[in-house]
């Protein structure tokens, strides 16, 4: 049985919290093309993180103790996660498609539990039945949500890049448990490898938008940095040391609270109108994440194994 620490858990979940307003300050961000929001939010989380180890003076080590293998998984899951998501936020509803991304928890209790070493607690398997009860419900409560321009009509694609989410976030966690003894600070190489990627790709197939000056209003400016500091920047070194230390199987139910606060942030702060039925269901999901988190002793082993991890 693999060992989990409380204090690596709860560090996890800080992640989980930030991860919270990662719509908000994408929906406040939009007028930037994803690429191009990708490289710039990235540019931000490498600056401050390299500016961190360099003033802890970790930089060499970090960058000797990271395997390659590592930087090139880290990279490219930064990469194909956050461009899927700002997607799916400039191609559907920014509810319906916040929702259908956090499918990644669920995603994550059952990837986790199937692992080697690893069994599930029979309340996480209630909490994380509850919650995505609660998650149902809410997709089947969608209002009528327009974009910036008035339209009702959404494109397929921004669904289908949101499901993408899903599946890429929640096999990077799992997958990321086989590299325990790397150093958190190798988050500063994958948000590197991201800026890369994504400036890249920008120039090559977003070159037609492209504008020198950069001549976004200050609103959007604010939800870059945002971005950048928080949910894209600090959240993701406090989720590779929870994930690689701490008890993932829990932390993947406790991320069943982030779609409820999400959801709350974009009803305080954006023109969304949340629904009777919407308003329910984040009740459930986040009840159904304390009840995995305030009862995880007793457990079921699960017969299944996969070696590798």
């Amino acid at each position: 049985m693999t060992a989990h620490s409380p204090h690596a858990t709860l560090i996890g979940s800080i992640a989980i919290l930030l991860w919270s307003t990662l719509a908000l300050f994408t929906t406040q961000a939009n007028l930037v093309a994803p690429l191009l929001l990708l490289t710039l939010t990235f540019g931000v989380a490498s600056l401050l993180f390299f500016i961190v180890y360099l003033v802890k003076g970790e930089l060499k080590s970090s960058w000797e103790n990271t395997p390659k293998s590592a930087i090139f998984m880290g990279g490219l899951g930064f990469y194909f996660y956050h461009f899927c998501y700002f997607y799916a936020f400039q191609h559907a509803p920014p509810i319906e498609a916040g929702l259908i991304a956090y499918l990644w928890p669920l995603l994550i209790v059952l990837m986790a539990g199937m692992t080697k070493g690893n069994s599930l607690s029979w309340t996480h398997l209630v909490g994380a039945v509850i919650a995505f009860i609660g998650t149902g419900i809410m997709l089947q409560s969608k209002g009528q949500v327009t974009d910036v321009e008035g339209n009702t009509a959404y494109h397929w694609t921004g669904y289908a890049a949101a499901f993408a989410c899903a599946f890429i976030w929640s096999s990077y966690s799992v997958a990321n448990r086989r590299f325990q003894s790397v150093p958190s600070s190798a988050v500063l190489w994958y948000c590197l490898i991201t800026t890369l990627l994504a400036g890249t790709s920008h120039l090559m197939i977003e070159a037609q938008s492209w504008t020198p000056s950069i001549d976004f209003p200050a609103t959007t400016w604010v939800a870059i940095l945002g971005l950048g500091f928080g949910p894209v920047g600090i959240a993701f070194f406090c989720w590779d040391f929870g994930v690689k230390k701490g008890n993932l199987s829990l932390l993947g139910v406790l991320s069943y609270t982030a779609p409820a606060l999400s959801t709350a942030w974009l009803g305080l702060f954006t023109e969304a109108q949340l629904t009777t039925g919407q308003i329910i269901a984040c009740l459930l999901i986040t009840a159904g994440a304390l009840f995995a988190s305030l009862m995880p002793n007793k457990k079921i082993p699960l017969a299944v194994e996969t070696k590798g991890i």
